[in-house]
């Protein structure tokens, strides 16, 4: 029996005979010792080398992170977005907030901009430390509370994974995350142990309950979602019959949001705070089109549903290296997915396993909260990529429990972890060969090399645009501003994300507000791997057309780069606009 089950309904054993040979006893006690199992002989080779283990997992990460570096900004935009808030962090810390999504990763990001400046290079590396010290914290908080050959199997997956070294080299959440959930589970899963001490108290536990609030509200602004944390905490402390612990840790979170509110409205002036962007955005039917309505309660539920399919059975098995990222969506593997997850999570209940039970819980509770808030139309792979070292946990256990009921499994086990080592190191190995390319080019040679022609006319322009207007480029209004605040070193744009209504009049008044005199109308793909002719992100034509159909020639033609997948900068002709306004509209 495992050292790691509870120790239930173990049989008493009868007494031998004294009739018995001395010798055979001894041949029985000598062959019951020799005959080590599988999991047995490995969980005691881990446990006995694990330093050099987490010493080897945590290098190959390190390197692997090197070899497939991406020295690009990411064209998704939040790559670019939380530099250039950190930078505006780095500026005027109490002048500035970041209300877009959490705001913790910028105002780290501010204090290494502080230091060493915008420095793309140094800025992207810093998300492999995070990654690295990610990895590393796993293993503190899950050592001796889980098997050995589920913990090291599990953290090394998640270092060759292919999406994870991705975002390894960008300044996006992900390994910042990870690297939090890490420390916040390490600390819980210490303070879930004390509850098992014989010499346990409340009284002098107190303060802990309190430090577990902090950490739910810490990782909440880390990330929006982790919100569900707090709950996931609670509702485990109710199992555990730990009432008052459980009041004492949200009683504490409401504290310290309610002081964080009054901070934000007397020291940085805002009655807004980061769930006010994304929250109006998450209940409306369509993110860039508001004026389309909000979303039903019906229809809330078709999202999570539409959710699971896309990234449980889509996005999770392209993470794992069985399917593509854009693959159909596939019921039936969601429903399979879930019941291995469910029925791991049971076991785990039944066998007391505290750690790998919280840990479902929190991946789960945080999916959950993620499948409810996004729209299906984001469906990003590194929204569940994050959850990886848990969802492993939680698939080895199950196989690890079956494999000690009946010894033949534990070749089963092994056969599955070498499936996922192969299919994660081919994809890998591919990746870095795509990418060590481009990377050494964009050190050497061209910083634009490896972008598709849609993104270096929008380069090219913004470039243009700065050299142009060095002193007004917040007059140039832009789809992604954060690019441009990058590749015109550190100047900033007018952003426009959605078309909020199709009325004109509507459309130009936060444009004549901030004083834009510009337009740029670039064509990036809908598709950033293919280009077809006609499809590109519409929203900076459609705000144009929508001006344009009341004010035909409200747009003067300034500046072109490129003629397929082309950028086009306007001028914004507001003497004309007032002409036509005021003939239409004679007092």
């Amino acid at each position: 029996m495992s050292k790691y089950h509870s120790k239930k309904g173990v049989p008493t054993k009868k007494p031998e005979s004294t009739n018995d040979n001395s010798a055979k006893r001894v041949a029985r006690k000598t062959i019951a010792a020799n005959k080590m199992s599988i999991f047995n002989s490995l969980e005691t080779h881990l446990k006995n080398h694990q330093k050099a283990y987490i010493i080897a997992i945590t290098f190959i990460a390190f390197v692997f992170s090197f070899l497939s570096f991406d020295n690009k900004i990411s064209t998704a935009n939040d790559d670019a977005l939380y530099i250039e808030a950190g930078a505006n962090y780095a500026k005027n810390f109490f002048g500035y907030y970041y209300t877009e999504t959490a705001p913790f990763y910028p105002i780290i990001l501010s204090f290494l901009i502080k230091i060493l400046g915008v420095k793309l290079f140094l800025l992207k590396a810093s998300s492999i430390i995070f990654f690295c010290v990610a990895l590393y914290f796993i293993y503190k908080a899950f050592k001796d509370r889980i098997p050995y050959i589920i913990l090291f199997p599990a953290l090394l997956l998640t270092a060759i994974n292919a999406q994870f070294l991705v975002y390894a080299s960008l300044t996006y959440t992900e390994t910042f995350s990870l690297m939090m959930f890490a420390l916040a589970l390490l600390f819980f899963f210490k303070v879930f142990d004390k509850l098992d001490q014989a010499e346990y108290s409340l009284q002098s536990n107190f303060i802990h309950f309190i430090l577990l609030g902090f950490l739910c509200f810490i990782l909440m602004i880390t990330r929006n979602v982790a919100l569900a944390a707090l709950g996931i905490l609670v509702v485990f402390l109710i199992y555990r019959k730990k009432y008052i612990e459980s009041i004492i840790s949200a009683g504490s979170f409401v504290v310290i949001y309610f002081i964080y509110n009054l901070a934000l409205k007397h020291i940085w002036h805002l009655s807004a705070s980061q769930f006010t962007s994304q929250g109006s955005k998450m209940f409306n039917k369509d993110a860039y089109q508001p004026q389309l309505g909000k979303e039903t309660t019906s229809g809330l539920v078709i999202r999570f549903w539409e959710n699971c399919q896309i990234y449980i059975s889509s996005r999770l098995y392209f993470i794992l290296g069985f399917r593509e990222e854009m693959s159909p969506n596939n019921i039936a593997l969601t429903l399979f997915t879930i019941g291995i997850v469910v029925w791991s999570a049971y076991l785990m209940f039944s066998k007391k396993l505290y750690a790998l039970l919280f840990s479902t819980l929190f991946f789960a509770g945080l999916l959950a909260a993620t499948f409810i808030s996004l729209h299906t139309s984001w469906g990003q792979s590194r929204l569940i990529m994050i959850y990886l070292p848990f969802i492993l946990f939680n698939v080895f256990y199950l196989l690890y429990y079956y494999g000690e009921k009946l010894e033949i499994l534990q070749n089963v086990y092994l056969v599955v972890f070498f499936i996922l080592l192969i299919s994660s190191a081919k994809a890998t190995f591919k990746q870095i060969n795509q990418k060590l390319p481009v990377f050494i080019e964009n050190i050497t040679g061209d910083p634009t090399y490896g972008y598709t022609p849609d993104w270096q006319n929008y380069i090219k322009m913004t470039k243009w645009c700065a050299q142009q207007f060095p002193n007004d480029t917040k007059s140039i209004a832009v789809r992604k501003a954060p690019m441009s605040f990058i590749f015109s070193e550190g100047k900033e744009f007018y952003p426009i994300y959605n078309t909020p209504t199709e009325n004109a009049d509507s459309l130009l008044i936060p444009l004549r507000t901030s004083q834009v005199n510009y337009i740029m109308l670039p064509e990036l793909r809908l598709n950033p791997d293919m280009y077809i002719e006609g499809q590109f992100i519409g929203t900076m034509h459609r705000y144009a057309i929508y001006i344009q159909q009341k004010y035909p020639r409200a747009f003067e033609f300034v500046h072109q780069e490129g003629d397929l997948e082309k950028a086009q900068l306007y001028k914004i002709n507001y003497t004309y606009i007032d002409s036509l306004k005021a003939a239409l509209n004679p007092q």
